[in-house]
């Protein structure tokens, strides 16, 4: 396994930097911006730059490096069908080399002091009442993002799993997820924690790990392997669980980015919410179909926008944020379901206090 630096990253960052235009049009802070300075390639087109030492750090060039919410939308690998990895991985690594050469990003240093306030944590949100069991083989990961704006949905969960008769060797107790580590370049400081959590699960001797967000599964999966962490236990994320349903009233679906462009869910949230017949508008936008259905009012794909970034974010400037937000509403706005099904905590407050003139639930009311 090669070691995850930007040395090693170095080909993924060469191919990176190589323009092309035909995802521009959903990548979400040029949108925001309408500044091709804010689209990936030329973003890193400058970080390399800096790598390479061809041109000086500077905080022109870090600012931009920075800001992005690393939604993976509108990137080369959602046309060319290549590594959807690669992009987030050399984001990543050429923020960490920009602050090695100099530049001191705000974003760091908001990110480094909530963390130390909050006593390792983002979010305060209490601990859920599930089913626990100590001579089981399941743990679960409850990450504080989902404890937060999922707990509204806490006892709908607890009583799921003990239909089917599932409990858990430990306390449903919220953990720093720890992604922001590394969106903000800290790639050593993230390791360790993400080392430490794996850890922790480890010594409970659970062969089977639950956990309720995307970006929780993501991280103890797909991105310890590029940090040569093997967890001793498999990673289930509690969509893999669920039955098929129909949902009470007609519904859009929100998966959110790593649902659909780190995990590729879009297949199985799709199953989860099958139609019995469907056609595509054709007046829906293109590669985000709205149907004419009976349950899913749309059709999940790689491509569905943003409503901003799913991890705390910090440093960015609010107006690109707010852009960038508001696109990704006016998508919804444009289908006439009552309801809204989410399946990403970072979503789900937004999407409430926003769409009020729709029902917006998580996708833990589905398991009535």
């Amino acid at each position: 396994m090669k070691k995850y630096t930007l040395e090693n990253y170095e080909e993924q960052l060469n191919h990176q930097v190589i323009h092309m235009d035909q995802a521009v049009c959903y990548d979400p802070e040029y949108l925001a911006a309408r500044k091709m300075h804010d689209y990936p390639s030329r973003k890193l087109q400058l970080a390399r730059a800096v790598y390479k030492g061809e041109l000086a750090v500077n905080d022109f060039i870090g600012d931009l490096v920075y800001s992005c919410i690393l939604s993976r939308q509108g990137e080369r690998w959602q046309n060319f069908r290549e590594n959807p990895e690669d992009c987030t991985d050399v984001f990543i690594l050429c923020r960490k080399m920009l602050m090695e050469k100099g530049y001191k990003p705000e974003a760091v240093s908001a990110f480094t002091k909530a963390i130390r306030e909050g006593g390792g944590h983002l979010r305060k949100a209490p601990a859920w009442d599930l089913p626990t069991d100590p001579a089981g083989d399941m743990a679960i990961f409850l990450d504080d993002i989902s404890a937060d704006a999922f707990a509204a949905g806490a006892q709908t969960l607890a009583e799921w799993l003990r239909k089917r008769e599932i409990a858990f060797v430990n306390e449903a107790r919220p953990y720093f997820a720890g992604f922001e580590y590394f969106a903000y370049g800290l790639v050593e400081e993230g390791t360790g924690h993400l080392k430490g959590l794996v850890e922790e699960l480890e010594k409970t001797g659970a062969k089977k790990v639950l956990t309720v967000s995307a970006q929780a599964k993501y991280l103890l999966t797909t991105f310890a392997a590029k940090l040569g962490i093997e967890p001793a236990f498999e990673v289930v994320y509690l969509p893999e669980l669920m039955e098929r349903v129909v949902p009470e009233e007609y519904s859009y679906v929100y998966g959110g980015s790593f649902n659909l462009r780190y995990l590729c869910n879009a297949d199985l949230l799709n199953g989860l919410i099958p139609n019995s017949e469907e056609q595509i508008d054709r007046r829906s936008p293109e590669f985000i179909p709205l149907l004419f259905s009976d349950h899913r009012a749309n059709r999940l794909t790689i491509w569905q926008k943003p409503v901003g970034a799913e991890y705390e974010i910090f440093g960015m400037d609010p107006k690109i944020l707010e852009a960038i937000e508001e696109d990704g509403l006016n998508e919804i706005r444009k289908c006439s379901a009552p309801q809204i099904i989410v399946f990403e905590p970072a979503a789900l407050k937004v999407l409430q206090e926003k769409l009020t003139d729709k029902k917006v639930i998580s996708y833990l009311d589905l398991l009535k």
